[in-house]
C-alpha cells in the first residue's frame, strides 16, 4: 500500500448525523466508532483517503468505513455515513492511503454547539496537503474534460443523497411484528437456519430484504418467499429454534451494496475504464454517432410495422445509446425480446437488465427456449421461468448430463479398478499360465533329449536321420527369423517414405524411395514364403522320423519311461496353453466393453508365449485401471470445480440477465464485458444506478416511460433537501442540482436531448380499453399514444370501462379523509377515508363474482391496510388480499383486468398531498385490461390547490363525461345493493 504518515498535531472532533445513528443501529454505536478511530489514530494506523469529493475525509477503521465531511468552520467533521469495511476498500487503500496519527486523541460530540470553541480542528489543510503526495505517487489518473471530471463529482453527491434517503426510508420504516414462528422442512442451504413467521398483518417487505429480529440485531437474515401474511427467513448462520421469541418484530437492515456499486462504477468512468470509450461524452455532451438502419433486419416474430419494427431495427444498428419510450401496454417485454434474440444471432453478448428482479424476469419469460440465456442473482428474488435459468441450475443439469454421459464409460472402467480387480486376476492367472507353459516345454525338451539318447544307443542309424531333420529345421527356422527381420525393416523404410511423398519439396524423391523399398520388400516377402515351407517340410520330416523311432524303441523299458515323463509334460504344457488362452480371452472381452480390442484371438503357443503380448496386455490393463481412477476422482469431484464452471457457463451465454446492481455484486460477472445492455423500465433508474450496467457494454438500449413513477418521489428529495438545510453540509445551488437529479432519471433527462435517430417511442397499446387508453393518451403522450384493444365487454356496475365514483355527493363529515396519526410502531402511514375504504371493499366483493384478476391501489399504506380488513372480512382469503391490495409503488409495471383505484383525499380546501405527483395517476389508470373504477371526492379533486394536479382531474372528468361513466356514490351504493340482493 502506497501510504504517507501524517501527524495530526491537535484533537479532532466529529459530529454523527442522524442517519448515520439509524444506519449503524443497533449493531455499532456512532460514537463507539468514533472512538476506534482515535485509538487506531494513537497508534498510527488510522487509514484515509480524500476521495471524488474535496471535502470528504474517508476513514477506514478494523471493521468500517467513514465518510467524514468538513463542517464550514473548519474545527470539526461531520460524520455523514458509514457501512461495513469490504473488498474493494482494500483495493482503494492499496492504490494509496493517508496513515493518520494523533496524540491528542478523536472525540464524538452529539451537537456541532457542543464543541469547544477555538480548542478543534480538523487540520484539513494539512490533509490536503499530505493526499497531493499519495497522488504523486499513486497511479495517475487519465486527463478528463473539466466538465466530465465536474460530471463525475456530481454524480458522487448524488449517491451520497441516495444514501442518505434510504437511511430515512429505513428509520422511517415500522417493526414488522410476528405473533408465531414455525420450524420448515425446506433445504437448510450450508447449515443457515431457515424458519416461516406469521405476521401480524402485511408488511411492506420484499423477497431478498435482509431483517434481523429486533430484540437481537445479531440474528440476520434474507426473506426468502413472501405468502400473504407468512414471511420465509433464511438466516445467514445456524439458529436454535429455541433463541427465536414466539412473538417478536424485525427490523429491516439497511445495506450500502447499492452505493458501493455505484461508487465503483463512477471510478471506473474516472480513470476511463468503460468498455464503451464514449460514454462519458454520450451522457454528459450528448455528442452520439450518426448512423443509418438496415431494412433488411426482420424480426424473428411478429412487431407492429410503425413503431416496434423501427426500435427493432434501430437497436441493431446503433452504435452507441438508443432510447426506446413505452408507455403501458405498448409491447416493451416483446420489443427487448426481438432485439435480444436478433443480436444473439449476430453472435453478440446481451446483457438484459433492470433495477428490480421483476421486471429483468418479465423479459426472461418471453425469450425463446434455444437461447443459451442464464440468471445471475439470489434464487430469493427469482421468480417463474427464471428460476429455471439460474446459473446454479444450468450447472446442476450440466452435471447430471456429464454424470449420465460417462455413467457407461465408469460402469465399464469399474471393473479395472474396484476393489475385487477382477481384469487383475485374469492377468495374473495368464502370467502363471505362461510361467506353465515354459516349465513344461522345457521339461518336454529335457525327456526329448532323454529319448534321442536312448534312440542313438539302440538304433544309430535312425538317430543320425532325426539329427539330420533337426538341423535342417533349426537352420531352415534360423533363416526365416533373418528373413522377418530384414522385411520388417524395408516394411519400416517403404511405410516412412509413403507418408512423406505426399507434399514437400522432396516427395518426388520420397514416392521414388518408397516404390524403391516396396521392390526389395517384395523380394524379402517372395524369398521368406519359399524359406517358411522349407521350414514346414523340416518339422514335418522330423516328427516322422521321431514317430518312427518311437514305433521300434518304444518298447525298450528306458524308452518307455522317458516318454511317459515326456507325454505327461506335454499335456501339462497343452492345459496351461488352454489356460492361457482362456485368460487372454477374458481380458480382451473385458476390453472390448471400453473399446475395440487391438489383439486378435489366440491359439497358438508360440503367438501366447510371446513376451511382448503379455507386456502389452499389463500396459493396457494398468492404463484402464488409471482411467478408471481418474474418472471416477473427476465424477465425484465435479462439485469442487462448481464456481469455475459457473464462469464458464455465464461467459458462454447467448443473454445474461441480472439486476443493475447485480451486474457489479455478482461475483460471476466479474470483468465480463458486453456487446449490447438492455435496460428495461429505465425511467424508474436512478442516474448512479443505471451507470452500473453501462460501463461494461459497448452499446446500450435503455427501454423506459419517465411517465411513471421515477427513481425517487418528490416528497423523499424535498426532505432531503430539509435535512441538507438544517445540516449546512451542501450548498443549496448543489443542494438543488442533485435534487433535480434524483428526482428525474437519465433516461428523461436523455430522451429529449439526444438525435432523433436515437430515440423511438412505441405508440400502439394493447393493454387497456380505447376509453381509457385515449384518456392515458392525452394526459400523458400528446395524444399521440393509438389503441389496439378487441373492446369493452360489459360490466355489471358500470356503463363503460372507464368509471368513477364520486363521493361528493355525501356530506362533507361523512366522505372526509382522517390523518392516520402514527400507530402502535411509532410510524405515519398517511390518511385514511373510511366511506371510500366501504364502498372499494363493496364494489371488489361484487366484483370477485367477475373478475378473477383484480387489484386496488391507494395511494397511503393506511388506506391499504383498512382496505385489506374489510375485504379480509367479506372474502376470506387473506392471501389474496395482500397479494391484490398495495399502494401505487407496488403496481407498478404489473396488470389486471380490474383495477379500482380510490384516492383517499377529501377535504375542504383543495390539498391533495404527494397525489399532486401526477405520474402516480399514470401507474394507476394504466394497468387495467377490462375496466377501470376510481373512486374519489370530485369537488376535492377539481379544485385542489396544485395547479398540474387541479388541470389534470378536470380533463379527467371531460373525458369521464363524454366516453366514461361518472357516476354519485349513492346511486353506486343503491346498484350494489340490489346485485347483492338479486334483483339485476
Amino acid at each position: 500500500m502506497t501510504s504517507v504518515p501524517v501527524f495530526l498535531p491537535g484533537p479532532v472532533a466529529v459530529v454523527p448525523s442522524e442517519k448515520v445513528y439509524a444506519r449503524l443501529a443497533p449493531h455499532t454505536n456512532p460514537l463507539r466508532l468514533i472512538e476506534e478511530m482515535g485509538r487506531l489514530a494513537w497508534a498510527g494506523a488510522l487509514p484515509a483517503r480524500i476521495e471524488d469529493d474535496p471535502g470528504r475525509l474517508v476513514v477506514y477503521t478494523d471493521t468500517h468505513v467513514a465518510w467524514l465531511f468538513v463542517t464550514q468552520r473548519g474545527d470539526a467533521y461531520r460524520l455523514g455515513s458509514a457501512s461495513l469495511r469490504g473488498f474493494r476498500d482494500e483495493e482503494r487503500l492499496l492504490r494509496g492511503a493517508l496513515l493518520l496519527q494523533s496524540a491528542s486523541g478523536w472525540f464524538g460530540f452529539h451537537q456541532l454547539r457542543d464543541i469547544p470553541p477555538g480548542r478543534m480542528s480538523a487540520h484539513w489543510p494539512l490533509l490536503r496537503h499530505a493526499w497531493q503526495n499519495v497522488n504523486r505517487t499513486e497511479e495517475r489518473r487519465p486527463l478528463l474534460p473539466p466538465h466530465h471530471d465536474a460530471y463525475l463529482d456530481l454524480m458522487t453527491r448524488v449517491i451520497d443523497a441516495g444514501r442518505d434517503i434510504e437511511d430515512a426510508r429505513q428509520q422511517d420504516a415500522p417493526p414488522i411484528h410476528y405473533r408465531r414462528k414455525e420450524s420448515t422442512r425446506e433445504e437448510r442451504y450450508s447449515a443457515r437456519g431457515v424458519y416461516a413467521f406469521r405476521l401480524l398483518r402485511p408488511a411492506p417487505l420484499t423477497v431478498g430484504s435482509m431483517v434481523y429480529l429486533a430484540d437481537q440485531p445479531d440474528l440476520r437474515g434474507r426473506v426468502r418467499r413472501i405468502n400473504g401474511t407468512e414471511v420465509v427467513v433464511r438466516f445467514e448462520t445456524a439458529v436454535d429454534y429455541g433463541r427465536i421469541p414466539a412473538q417478536g418484530s424485525f427490523m429491516v437492515a439497511s445495506s450500502d451494496r447499492v452505493f458501493r456499486a455505484q461508487s465503483d462504477a463512477v471510478e471506473t468512468l474516472r480513470r476511463t475504464g468503460a468498455v464503451n470509450p464514449g460514454l462519458l461524452t454520450q451522457l454528459v455532451d450528448r455528442r452520439l454517432t450518426p448512423y443509418r438502419t438496415d431494412p433488411g433486419h426482420r424480426p424473428r416474430g411478429a412487431l407492429d410495422p410503425d413503431s416496434q419494427l423501427s426500435a427493432f431495427q434501430r437497436a441493431l444498428a446503433v452504435p452507441d445509446l438508443l432510447l426506446i419510450l413505452g408507455p403501458p401496454g405498448t409491447g416493451k417485454t416483446r420489443t427487448i425480446t426481438e432485439i435480444a434474440v436478433a443480436c444473439t444471432a449476430r453472435q453478440e453478448r446481451v446483457l438484459v437488465t433492470s433495477h428490480t428482479n421483476r421486471a429483468v424476469d418479465n423479459v426472461l419469460e418471453q425469450l425463446p427456449e434455444d437461447l443459451f440465456v442464464v440468471r445471475v442473482g439470489n434464487e430469493d428474488t427469482v421468480t417463474g421461468r427464471a428460476r429455471g435459468l439460474m446459473v446454479e441450475k444450468h450447472f446442476l443439469a450440466m452435471r447430471e448430463r456429464i454424470l449420465a454421459a460417462t455413467e457407461g464409460t465408469a460402469s465399464r472402467l469399474a471393473v479395472f479398478g474396484d476393489k475385487e480387480d477382477v481384469a487383475g486376476r485374469w492377468l495374473a492367472h495368464l502370467g502363471d499360465a505362461l510361467t506353465e507353459i515354459r516349465t513344461a516345454e522345457r521339461e518336454e525338451h529335457g525327456h526329448t533329449v532323454a529319448f534321442d539318447e536312448v534312440v542313438r544307443r539302440l538304433a544309430p542309424a535312425l538317430a543320425e536321420r532325426i539329427t539330420a531333420a533337426g538341423s535342417r529345421m533349426t537352420s531352415a527356422h534360423a533363416t526365416v527369423e533373418r528373413l522377418t527381420a530384414r522385411a520388417r525393416g524395408w516394411e519400416r523404410r517403404h511405410t516412412a517414405a509413403r507418408d512423406r511423398s505426399n507434399s514437400g519439396i522432396l516427395a518426388f524423391l520420397h514416392r521414388w524411395l518408397a516404390g524403391v523399398w516396396q521392390g526389395r520388400l517384395e523380394v524379402v516377402l517372395r524369398e521368406l514364403a519359399s524359406v517358411r515351407e522349407e521350414l514346414a517340410q523340416a518339422e514335418t520330416a522330423l516328427d516322422a522320423e521321431r514317430a518312427e523311432a518311437e514305433r521300434e524303441c518304444g518298447a525298450h523299458p528306458e524308452a518307455s519311461r522317458v516318454l511317459a515323463v515326456r507325454d505327461a509334460a506335454r499335456r501339462r504344457c497343452e492345459k496351461a496353453t488352454a489356460d492361457a488362452s482362456g485368460a487372454v480371452r477374458m481380458i480382451r472381452t473385458m476390453i472390448e466393453t471400453v473399446v475395440p480390442s487391438p489383439y486378435e484371438p489366440m491359439t497358438d503357443r508360440e503367438q501366447l508365449t510371446d513376451p511382448a503380448v503379455y507386456d502389452r496386455l499389463a500396459r493396457t490393463l494398468a492404463l484402464f485401471r488409471a482411467r478408471a481412477g481418474i474418472l471416477a476422482e473427476w465424477r465425484s469431484g465435479i462439485g469442487d470445480v462448481e464456481l469455475d464452471l459457473q464462469r464458464e457457463l455465464v461467459r458462454y451465454a447467448d443473454v445474461v440477465a441480472a439486476t443493475c446492481i447485480g451486474t457489479a455484486t455478482a461475483k460471476l460477472l466479474a470483468d465480463l464485458e458486453f456487446d449490447l445492455v438492455i435496460v428495461d423500465e429505465a425511467g424508474q433508474i436512478s442516474t448512479p444506478n443505471l451507470l452500473v450496467p453501462l460501463v461494461r457494454g459497448r452499446r446500450t438500449v435503455l427501454v423506459g416511460d419517465h411517465q411513471q413513477l421515477p427513481p425517487y418521489l418528490d416528497e423523499e428529495v424535498r426532505a432531503w433537501g430539509d435535512g441538507l438545510a438544517r445540516e449546512g453540509t451542501l450548498p443549496p445551488a448543489a443542494a438543488r442540482e442533485v435534487g433535480e437529479l434524483l428526482s428525474r432519471s437519465a433516461f428523461e433527462r436523455l430522451y429529449g436531448e439526444v438525435p432523433p435517430e436515437h430515440r423511438v417511442m412505441l405508440t400502439m397499446q394493447r393493454r387497456m380499453p380505447r376509453e381509457i387508453g385515449e384518456f392515458v393518451s392525452a394526459a400523458f403522450y400528446d395524444g399521440v399514444l393509438r389503441t389496439d384493444h378487441p373492446g369493452w365487454t360489459g360490466d355489471p356496475v358500470f356503463t363503460s370501462p372507464f368509471a368513477m365514483v364520486d363521493t361528493s355527493d355525501r356530506p362533507v363529515d361523512e366522505r372526509c379523509e382522517e390523518p392516520d396519526g402514527r400507530g402502535s410502531d411509532g410510524n405515519r402511514r398517511g390518511y385514511v377515508n373510511a366511506l371510500e375504504a366501504d364502498l372499494v371493499v363493496r364494489l371488489v366483493t361484487e366484483y370477485t363474482r367477475y373478475y378473477q384478476d383484480w387489484a386496488v391501489i391507494v395511494p397511503y399504506r393506511a388506506q391499504a391496510e383498512r382496505i385489506r380488513a374489510g375485504l379480509a372480512r367479506t372474502l376470506g382469503d387473506s392471501t389474496e388480499v395482500a397479494d391484490n391490495v398495495g399502494t401505487v409503488d407496488s403496481f407498478q409495471g404489473g396488470e389486471r383486468d380490474l383495477i379500482v383505484y380510490a384516492f383517499t383525499r377529501s377535504n375542504t380546501h383543495g390539498d391533495v398531498g404527494f397525489l399532486k405527483e401526477l405520474r402516480r395517476l399514470n401507474v394507476a389508470v394504466s394497468r387495467a385490461k377490462r375496466q377501470l373504477v376510481l373512486v374519489g371526492d370530485v369537488a376535492t379533486l377539481s379544485a385542489a390547490r396544485d395547479e398540474g394536479f387541479r388541470r389534470l382531474m378536470r380533463q379527467m372528468l371531460d373525458h369521464l363525461r363524454r366516453v366514461g361513466d361518472l357516476r354519485p356514490s349513492a346511486e353506486v351504493a343503491e346498484r350494489l345493493g340490489r346485485l347483492d340482493d338479486g334483483e339485476v
